[in-house]
């Protein structure tokens, strides 16, 4: 089945539908609770491109809208905070001297903070809200969104080619990824190399675990998708590493097509592992409409079916738990109650639902037995904390493979 749209890879054909869900909220717009959780919401499909093999989305919302005033803080989180800071090791730990770095969507700066001063470090990002707290800092932040419209203003900026472009989960959430990648081969140096992460999709969607799957997220990359669009883009991947991240991330390096440097064999056989399950073939993604339906059944009849009566407890609300809750039909929980860390989400709702968000301190544990953990890449750490509250019960973890479990 295709959708009137295309892939900026080139391929003429239109996309082919995986997977359409309807009507989602964005993730990211948590209202108070007088807005009675109408938060906008807009179309959310799943495609394939039968040329390059990249999922996507048939479409975006207005990406001035979703990111010139975003509420995703970097430093909101202990524990990106601390992967951000492995990275800047990784860089400080190098040899390199005197180099220019560009972190491309660096939010309110905390990977730039913990670079080295050795280092020539700028940053762009488009959202004002973030971009002004960084105003204080030594290193130059530009205000606009990455793209090719603003080379020649990072050239301005910057005067010389860059030697190290670092994008951490935002090459796959904008519609003009294409351009993005253009940019990078535009203002690299010859000897330079990009820093990349992306969600992998071989952990995330290829697995049935939709939850990755939202307006913000354009873009769901294996290996094999992003080689192919690297290589129409005048770049090449020379490593790549499986990391835990979100749930399973790429962490890939990439350099021009005119880079002496060797191609590591961790690329050559995660490509093969890849085209071994076929995931360079069309016919798998359309085959993953059945695998997703399965799960989100899975969801409804173990978790939301049963509890629509009784009050439940929503752990940790990040934007990938908007999609399950609303998918899967939360708004039915009418006796439900969250707790999140993240001081801009506490009184306010759980976009899509009347689910309010509260602070850990406002929060009874010892009076609920049945919870969910959406926040469920952090279950080791969330199930600790719960048991130290004083929550004993049942805890529902939709994903990877819905479960519970007890505690108590």
């Amino acid at each position: 089945m295709s959708n009137n749209c295309f892939c900026s890879c080139g391929n003429k054909k239109p996309l082919d539908l995986v997977y359409d869900f309807g009507l989602m909220p964005h993730v990211n717009n948590y209202k108070l609770k007088d807005d009675k959780g109408l938060a906008p919401k807009s179309p959310l499909k799943l495609m394939v491109c039968s040329s390059c093999k990249l999922l996507q989305l048939s479409e975006m919302p207005n990406r001035e809208d979703i990111y010139c005033d975003y509420d995703h803080i970097s430093s909101a989180s202990l524990a990106n905070v601390e992967h951000l800071k492995a990275i800047s090791e990784i860089i400080n730990n190098s040899e390199l001297t005197n180099k220019t770095i560009l972190e491309v969507g660096c939010n309110d700066a905390t990977l730039l903070r913990h670079l080295d001063k050795r280092f020539n470090v700028y940053g762009i990002d488009p959202a004002t809200n973030v971009y002004k707290s960084t105003k204080n800092d030594s290193f130059s932040i530009m205000h606009d969104f990455f793209d090719l419209t603003s080379v020649e203003k990072i050239k301005e900026t910057i005067k010389n080619p860059i030697d190290i472009i670092i994008g951490i989960n935002v090459f796959a959430h904008n519609k003009n990824y294409y351009e993005m990648f253009k940019a990078i081969r535009e203002l690299l140096s010859d000897d330079g190399y990009a820093h990349i992460e992306v969600a992998y999709a071989v952990d995330t969607v290829m697995s049935a675990n939709f939850d990755t799957i939202y307006h913000e997220h354009f873009c769901n990359y294996t290996l094999t998708a992003l080689n192919n669009i690297l290589n129409a883009n005048g770049l090449k991947i020379s490593d790549v590493e499986r990391i835990p991240t979100q749930g399973g991330s790429l962490r890939v390096t990439a350099v021009k097509d005119s880079s002496s440097k060797a191609i590591s064999k961790n690329v050559e056989e995660l490509l093969k592992f890849e085209s071994e399950n076929d995931y360079d073939k069309i016919d798998f993604y359309l085959n993953l409409s059945d695998q997703i339906q399965n799960k989100v059944d899975t969801i409804k009849s173990m978790f939301t079916y049963k509890n629509t009566n009784e009050e439940i407890l929503i752990i940790g609300v990040p934007a990938r738990g908007v999609i399950t809750a609303n998918v899967c039909d939360f708004k039915n929980l009418i006796k439900a109650v969250a707790f999140d860390d993240t001081p801009d989400k506490q009184g306010r709702l759980l976009p899509g639902t009347n689910i309010q968000i509260k602070n850990p301190s406002e929060i009874e544990f010892k009076k609920y037995n049945t919870a969910c953990l959406l926040a469920w890449t952090y279950e080791d750490n969330l199930l600790s904390r719960l048991k130290n509250y004083g929550f004993k019960g049942n805890i529902f973890i939709p994903f990877p493979i819905p479960r519970y479990v007890t505690i108590g």
